[in-house]
């Protein structure tokens, strides 16, 4: 007879809602085209890369490899730009693909060509869709890209490009700091999603920016940082290696806003998740352990409705919204130390709360009071009543905690 020490508990789970779309910008070179360069990717978490080949039957090889590695492609070739529609006739039917790469960071005076270009891939593959990725607030209201403010630059693509969410680009962790203008960023697009009902997917730096090189025509390091330093025109750039608390921030904090996907850059090279030669990383296991992380709390994540965002601390960041109100279930809500973005979202009728610690170097206390319909959802999906936890706990480095109740109209 099993005593009741040997018998396995059963627990609850929270509902898995789907997988959250992770995407990987250029994981596995041209060269580099096998299953098991493409299980790379999908070992750390990636689900969809995006394809920069140099011919269309490259492409073909990588979509046949990535397929058999669970892996979709957003594709790219000259043959999608010279002649569309027979490229995407071609590709339209394999399984393994997940769109066409058209463009990144583009300014107003590229957004018609654009647009035109994928209504032609549209009028032939209607399945599919066009991905274009846009510039951040610190980089599209400068007059050069042809918009008084970020909000014409992507209310104009917006209203000529379709596409089924928006993409920006922001790399918050600069200089051993968050920059001071990411949240700012990070509320235009959740207001965007909640107001208008526009999806974003949004960015983790997943590399050392010394991978950022001229060897191929790219801006040089000192061009990458031309806007990070006008808030700091003296300091020399830190190139830190990516922390498990750095990715955590990056990504934690873009889901409590309302990203429905996340994409990272990049994946090879010095501070990279591989190295020049392919193999993994110390950030190879970090970025694994956060993808992993996410897709347990896809039920809280994907498909939510944001109802509030907001912040505690001393200090909170330019252009959000202080804590002032909070779910009737939760009863008091204090953090100490640098502060905390609080999210509030609806999914599959229950409410969610989710509290992110905003300094990715110190551990933040946390007390909290509830009621007892409230149920605290672990990094694993379980969920455990709340009130079996101490009233103060501590929330690590750049992480989360989430809590759950019905939801009550």
């Amino acid at each position: 007879m099993t005593t009741g020490i040997g018998q396995a508990i059963s627990k609850e789970k929270l509902k898995p809602a789907g997988v959250i779309p992770v995407m990987s910008w250029g994981g596995i070179s041209q060269s580099e085209v096998s299953v098991a360069s493409y299980q790379k990717l999908k070992d750390v978490g990636v689900n969809i890369d995006i394809a920069f080949f140099t011919n269309a039957d490259a492409i073909a090889s990588g979509l046949d490899a990535a397929g058999k590695a669970g892996i979709k492609l957003m594709i790219s070739c000259p043959e999608l730009k010279s002649d569309p529609e027979k490229t995407a006739k071609r590709f339209k039917n394999h399984p393994a693909l997940e769109g066409y790469y058209l463009a990144d960071e583009p300014g107003k005076s590229q957004f018609q060509e654009l647009a035109d270009w994928a209504k032609r891939l549209k009028a032939v593959d209607d399945e599919h869709y066009s991905f274009v990725n846009l510039f951040p607030n610190i980089n599209s209201n400068q007059s050069k890209f042809g918009t008084k403010d970020y909000k014409e630059y992507i209310g104009t693509f917006d209203n000529l490009f379709p596409a089924p969410y928006l993409s920006f680009d922001f790399y918050p962790v600069v200089d051993g700091t968050v920059h001071p203008r990411w949240y700012e960023n990070m509320e235009f697009f959740a207001n965007k999603y909640r107001n208008e009902g526009r999806p974003f997917w949004a960015f983790a730096l997943t590399t050392s920016y010394l991978a950022y090189s001229n060897d191929s025509g790219q801006p040089t390091l000192n061009d990458f940082f031309q806007l990070y330093k006008t808030y700091n025109p003296e300091k020399t750039f830190v190139h830190d290696i990516p922390t498990l608390a750095a990715l955590r921030l990056q990504v934690n904090v873009n889901l409590a806003y309302g990203a429905q996907g996340i994409e990272y850059w990049s994946f090879r090279g010095f501070g990279s998740p591989l190295d020049e030669q392919g193999k993994r990383t110390v950030v190879y296991d970090r970025l694994q352990k956060v993808s992993n992380e996410i897709q347990h709390l896809s039920g809280v994540f994907l498909g939510a409705k944001v109802i509030s965002v907001s912040q505690t601390g001393l200090n909170i960041p330019n252009e959000t919204t202080r804590l002032s109100q909070l779910p009737a279930p939760i009863k008091l809500l204090e953090t100490v130390g640098e502060g905390a973005v609080v999210s509030v979202l609806e999914n599959g009728g229950n409410t969610f709360l989710v509290i992110v610690n905003r300094d990715f170097k110190n551990s933040m206390k946390l007390i909290i009071y509830t009621d007892d319909t409230v149920k605290r959802v672990l990094k694993d999906g379980t969920i455990i009543p709340a009130n079996e936890y101490a009233n103060a706990t501590e929330v690590e480095p750049g992480d989360m905690t989430v809590y759950m109740f019905p939801t009550i109209h």
